[in-house]
């Protein structure tokens, strides 16, 4: 339907490990909408029903006016909509031609978040020091405060009716060595947008595969003797945030466009084509097309103007997106890349949208090694590997 794209997911692929990661885009946006492009990329037989229903579709077109007008109302809503949504794509790309604006208004870096990754990244971090740095970061506060009043860490303690107010109390409470663990959590949930309408189970799995990647990541950093486990489960955390920068931008301007080209239907006095306008909302295709087409260039430009200093979380997460091969991969990025592997594995199996074959072949493309992947098997992906204390 979108021409303009320079790649769509539309069909099938003749290798099949791109082919499922293919499908997991369309599975981060809508459920349906990935079992309906497996089954037609797949060329899923119909049933006989189906052959039926659309014989009596076919009857009626031929002999019933009502049905050949609503066709073709419904096929001038799509010209409608695909001339609107050529308009906005280009104000897309338009967008991500400036980074500044990006990095301030789809992806903002908290002010202190480069020296509280950094100072976390210290075995000498200083609570007061992190206290500092957290001032006006409200969500931040919120998050800490939640954690340490829930299971598991309210269970530890012998009054587990009295709630925990104080911040610095909480953060003690949790340790710093968690806090490492917890903060790459708690900004990635600030970032994620508070709505996704009508993507309305966008904003759930992407956090969802974001924290199950980070797990992953940091276990296969350990397994492989990286130095620094933290920063794979780190990176792991933050790689999507091309999809959310993106999704955030098209729903942005969509709106912008619809209520543009609604003001000027009415002026021009067009009220065939703003009745279509009015009717239009979001559409998953061009946001799946947009990601596949954008996503690791939107997740370049947010990461590429961080300033940290002791952790180096840009240069991986730049070769993630920039790599062609696993040759090209930093250590931390193909640790990176077999975890987003891995974890995109899971979730489609969790639904039932992945087979074996086709899991094997996504696998051995990032070359996870049966040992490695007998680890992972009863790994927990849905929290960090936090220690309680006693």
């Amino acid at each position: 339907m979108y021409d303009f794209f320079a790649i769509s997911t539309s069909g099938g692929s003749k290798d099949p490990a791109q082919r499922l990661e293919k499908r997991f885009i369309n599975y981060l946006i809508s459920f349906p909408f990935a079992r309906q492009q497996r089954d037609q990329a797949d060329g899923k037989p119909r049933t006989e029903e189906e052959r039926r229903r659309e014989l009596l579709q076919v009857e009626q077109i031929n002999y019933d006016e009502r049905a050949r007008l609503k066709r073709a109302r419904e096929n001038f809503i799509n010209r409608v909509s695909r001339e609107l949504h050529e308009e906005v794509y280009h104000r897309v790309l338009k967008a991500l031609e400036d980074p500044q604006y990006v990095r301030e208004r789809l992806v903002p870096m908290p002010k202190m978040l480069p020296e509280l990754l950094d100072t976390l990244s210290t075995k000498a971090a200083s609570m007061a020091i992190v206290e500092q740095l957290v001032s006006n970061m409200p969500w931040f506060h919120d998050s800490v405060l939640r954690v340490v009043n829930n299971p598991p860490f309210s269970t530890k303690r012998k009054d587990t009716q009295i709630k925990l107010e104080s911040l610095r109390v909480a953060m003690s409470f949790v340790g710093v060595e968690n806090l490492r663990l917890l903060t790459p959590a708690f900004v990635m949930q600030n970032w994620l947008p508070p709505s996704t309408e009508p993507f309305t189970l966008f904003r759930r799995k992407v956090w969802d595969h974001s924290l199950a990647t980070a797990v992953v990541a940091h276990e296969i950093a350990q397994h492989k003797g990286l130095r620094d486990p933290g920063i794979a489960y780190t990176i792991g955390m933050f790689h999507e945030l091309g999809k959310i920068a993106l999704t955030k931008l098209y729903l942005k301007v969509f709106d912008e466009v619809q209520r543009e080209w609604s003001i000027k239907t009415v002026n021009d006095k067009a009220q065939d084509k703003h009745n279509a306008i009015v009717q239009l909302t979001a559409d998953e295709q061009f946001l799946r097309d947009l990601m596949l087409e954008q996503d690791k260039r939107a997740s370049h430009i947010v990461v590429e103007g961080w300033q940290l200093k002791r952790v180096p979380l840009s240069p991986h997460l730049v070769s993630f997106t920039q790599a062609s091969n696993l040759e090209d991969y930093s250590d931390y990025a193909l640790a990176l890349a077999q975890a987003n592997a891995y974890s995109e594995y899971r979730m489609l199996k969790d639904v039932d949208m992945v087979t074996a074959e086709e899991a094997k072949h996504l696998l051995n493309k990032y070359k996870l090694p049966a040992e490695l992947l007998s680890q992972l098997l009863n790994l927990n992906l849905k929290r960090p590997k936090i220690v309680v204390p006693e």
